[in-house]
């Protein structure tokens, strides 16, 4: 397939996703959690809750500010750039539309990594969108707090371009997932349930039994791995191991979905 074609068949993906209200409805989701985790992550940077837990990082500090833009921009949008992977391929099945998608091309690995290169690009946009939104909110609360908004600060912006990439990663997560489990509703639910439920809490007990070797490597804690984050429960990753980690998982799911998509049968 020359280069040509297959610029037409992401284009066409691209147009399968704006089409529809949910890429703008997940979106706007986006970025209402940003703006609440930017505000609540500015507001409350520095302030000790309780003799029990320590401070967090303050707004004086490098990792206090990589906080407030960096991570609430990844927190706030990654599960909802997972979500908008999934139902990329996900959907096909639900509407029946992947009969006359593979018919138009036959190649099925090359419409499911048309799907992939579609989904990064959009995730980077939900990306993007997210960043503004965190600097705008977080760099108010900041303001109000009387500090400065410290866009100068150590590795602030590669830790915000790095988060980023992240969030477009998530999306090609989202399509590895959407291609191993066809239910929408079932594949929604458990990658949700195990991103954000069961993940957060798996990477407790592994710090509890002092095996943070071993929670370093789950999916989301190598996400966190690239912001350059502050004191944490878990000793991560460095910043490109996070990367090349996230970027695996990421290849592995879509690998293991392209391989499904061409064995299964389609009615």
């Amino acid at each position: 397939m020359t280069s040509r074609m297959m610029t037409g068949l992401v284009r066409s993906e691209l147009r399968k996703i704006v089409s529809t209200r949910l890429w703008w409805g997940l979106l706007l989701g986006a970025v209402v959690y940003t703006a609440v985790q930017a505000g609540v992550t500015a507001g409350f940077a520095g302030v000790t809750l309780s003799t029990a837990q320590p401070a967090t990082a303050g707004l004086d500090t490098a990792a206090g500010i990589r906080g407030v833009y960096a991570e609430s921009l990844f927190t706030g949008s990654y599960i909802l750039a997972m979500i908008l992977g999934i139902t990329g391929m996900t959907g096909e099945y639900r509407y029946q539309t992947i009969t006359s998608t593979f018919l138009v091309s036959p190649r099925r690995s090359r419409v499911v990594g048309a799907k992939l290169a579609a989904h990064l690009l959009v995730g980077l946009g939900y990306g993007i969108v997210a960043l503004v939104t965190a600097l705008v909110v977080g760099g108010l609360v900041i303001g109000v707090r009387g500090h400065g908004l410290g866009y100068g600060v150590d590795r602030l912006w590669p830790s915000i371009v790095l988060a980023v990439v992240a969030v477009g990663l998530w999306t090609v997560l989202g399509i590895g997932i959407g291609t191993l489990i066809r239910n929408q509703v079932a594949a929604i639910l458990i990658g949700v349930f195990v991103i954000f439920l069961l993940q957060p809490l798996l990477t407790l007990g592994l710090s509890a039994a002092n095996l943070d070797s071993v929670a370093k490597w789950l999916p989301t804690n190598a996400s966190s791995a690239l912001m350059a984050p502050g004191v944490t429960i878990v000793d991560y990753l460095t910043w490109w191991g996070g990367g090349l980690v996230l970027l695996g998982y990421a290849l592995v799911l879509a690998a293991l979905g392209i391989v499904l998509s061409v064995r299964r049968d389609i009615s």
